[in-house]
């Protein structure tokens, strides 16, 4: 079956670089359209591609092999919440209200923002799929539902850069692999091969600003990557990887990634590379 997910792997990078530029027309043509941070206006929320060729993905899965895991069902739920409601705020968000402070502030006074909708939705999706992945242990929902949740919004905070976010994704996907290779649990990562390989399909359009991902890509990779780690690493791993990911947001409540990223020699030449 490993065969399976490495030639599907190579399947869906090669026909997603290749229905990409199809995206892009129809969010071009439906002036779903944003200035990037250069000024420059481009389609935004091309990340919807990532859920429609993992579903074909699924499809395909399903016709081949005449089953269903709960591993792939779970990872085609993440992916199908987390894009849409990222497409919501890609689509009808307003930009003057940032950060969780700003947007829970919104909530206390009675305001409900894209945002905070965004917030509150992408929690109980994590929490639902915690309750899957751990349904006997209330700590460990707990704490899965954490890692989700703030893995989803991470990647939400890299992506304000042409393949930032994208860049972090497959490093850090990388580092997973190495921890499940000396766990001996490389099988975890299997279902998310095809996933890779479609963002990777998409990742060329990203890098070279002709379009954004928005928040329905980010989403997904951010949601995708959490999942891996709730269902694939022990507790204590989990509570180090939480602990890191709370540092992080309170770090960019008070302080600017990019500011961090172009003070650091090597971080801004990572950060630059392929553009």
């Amino acid at each position: 079956m490993s065969t399976f997910y490495v030639i599907t792997f190579l399947l869906f990078l090669a026909a997603t670089y290749l229905a990409t530029p199809q995206f892009i027309s129809i969010f071009e043509e439906g002036k779903a359209l944003v200035k990037n941070y250069k000024g420059v206006l481009i389609p935004q929320g091309i990340g919807i591609i990532f859920p429609i060729f993992y579903l074909a993905w699924s499809a395909l899965f399903g016709l081949i092999f005449g089953k269903f895991p709960m591993d792939i069902f779970l990872i085609l739920l993440a992916v199908f919440s987390a894009s849409f409601i990222g497409f919501i705020d890609d689509m009808l968000g307003a930009r003057n209200v940032l950060g969780f402070k700003g947007h829970f502030g919104k909530l206390l006074q009675g305001k409900l923002t894209t945002g905070g909708l965004k917030a509150i939705s992408g929690l109980l999706a994590a929490f639902v799929i915690s309750a899957v992945i751990a349904p006997d242990a209330i700590f460990e929902v707990i704490l899965n539902t954490l890692v989700i949740a703030l893995f989803t919004n991470l990647f939400n905070l890299l992506d304000l850069r042409p393949g930032r976010s994208i860049k972090f994704f497959l490093i850090l996907f990388i580092v997973f692999l190495l921890g499940l290779a000396f766990g001996q649990k490389l099988s975890y990562a299997l279902p998310y091969l095809p996933l890779v390989g479609i963002i990777l399909g998409y990742f060329p359009y990203d890098l070279s600003a002709k379009c954004m991902m928005g928040d329905a890509g980010s989403n997904v990779i951010g949601m995708s990557m959490g999942i891996l780690a709730a269902s694939a690493f022990e507790v204590y791993t989990k509570i180090l990887i939480l602990i890191l990911l709370i540092a992080v947001h309170i770090y960019t409540e008070k302080y600017s990634l990019t500011d961090l990223i172009n003070k650091n020699r090597f971080l801004s030449f990572l950060d630059e590379l392929g553009r």
